[in-house]
């Protein structure tokens, strides 16, 4: 198999990068867009070649070329178009928005945001970004394409799948790691046509390990807290694990806790190399970063095998 030019948006920590070594795909060049400075120093660390090209909405491309916030880049046809764009406002744990203008203009196209771009109309949230990934898409055009998202309201999927021209592909997470995961994930890739992945039965005790810190510990405070506010309820280690948010540092309490007998609460948090293996990457791949900043880049990123196996097909 020939080496892959690719470009990635939203990169993040380059979950994408891990996974087309994982599917052992080689790759040529790699170009990834990201605004996180910490998201960066991670990839950078593990993939120092990545070619950053900074914020999405600056680039484009002509004639082979990228013309970045960071420079100008030959690349030619570019082989695969990966990203996942921001989904907090698809999301059902939010305020489920969706893509729509400060005055809640709906955006159901890619010509009508490039219009209201043009005409300086300013946009909630960061989920609007994916006509970024649409207007690059377009222009670069692809061999190959890969979108991730969250599971969200039929109306917006409908709008995303219109747009790209295929439907996506529901693959939950848990099928592949110990930790339940809802996605949906367009593409191209053997004409969109991806087969769930087997089973490996993964749960959180095939994940978790000794923690003595004590800085994971829930504190009696806030557990209290917890069954007073919310309908809380812990993650026992024979079960999947509740899904990982970017805001877990934050210790929201619909995040997994698992049971300690060391914490005075009688639970704690699952440590950054327990969340590492639950998106599937390799222990302390995030080391060098805040634990609060390991916690937001690992909760924003991929799981690494989902992605991986969804690659795979390439080598068909």
């Amino acid at each position: 198999m020939e080496k892959l030019k690719i470009l990635s948006l939203f990169d993040g920590i380059s979950c994408g990068q891990v996974a087309f070594e994982r599917a052992e795909i080689p790759v040529d060049k790699y170009f990834a867009s990201e605004v996180d400075q910490y998201a960066i120093k991670v990839t950078q660390k593990n993939y120092p070649s990545t070619i950053q090209l900074g914020d999405v909405s600056k680039i484009t491309y002509k004639d082979g070329t990228l013309y970045t916030e960071n420079g100008e880049y030959y690349i030619g046809e570019v082989d695969i178009l990966i990203g996942g764009s921001p989904c907090q406002s698809f999301t059902f744990a939010g305020k489920r928005e969706g893509m729509v203008t400060d005055e809640n203009i709906e955006i159901t196209t890619l010509e009508q945001y490039l219009e209201l771009k043009e005409n300086g109309f300013s946009f909630k949230g960061q989920s609007y970004l994916f006509w970024e990934y649409a207007r690059l898409l377009e222009e670069i055009k692809p061999t190959y394409f890969l979108l991730e998202n969250v599971k969200m309201q039929k109306h917006w999927q409908d709008v995303i799948t219109r747009t790209v021209g295929v439907k996506p592909i529901h693959i939950n997470s848990e099928l592949l790691s110990a930790q339940r995961r809802n996605r949906l994930y367009w593409t191209n890739i053997n004409k969109g046509e991806i087969e769930q992945p087997k089973d490996l039965d993964l749960l959180l005790k095939d994940v978790v390990r000794e923690e003595d810190n004590d800085k994971y510990h829930l504190t009696k405070i806030h557990h209290q807290a917890f069954l007073k506010s919310y309908k809380w309820t812990p993650n026992y280690l024979d079960e999947k694990s509740k899904p990982l948010l970017a805001s877990y540092y934050k210790q929201p309490p619909h995040c997994p806790y698992i049971p300690c007998e060391q914490s005075e609460s009688g639970y704690r948090m699952l440590s950054p190399v327990e969340c590492e293996r639950l998106q599937t990457l390799k222990d302390d791949y995030t080391e060098g970063i805040s634990k609060t900043q390991r916690y937001k880049c690992i909760g924003n990123g991929w799981t690494v095998d989902v992605i991986s196996y969804i690659l795979s097909y390439l080598k068909q």
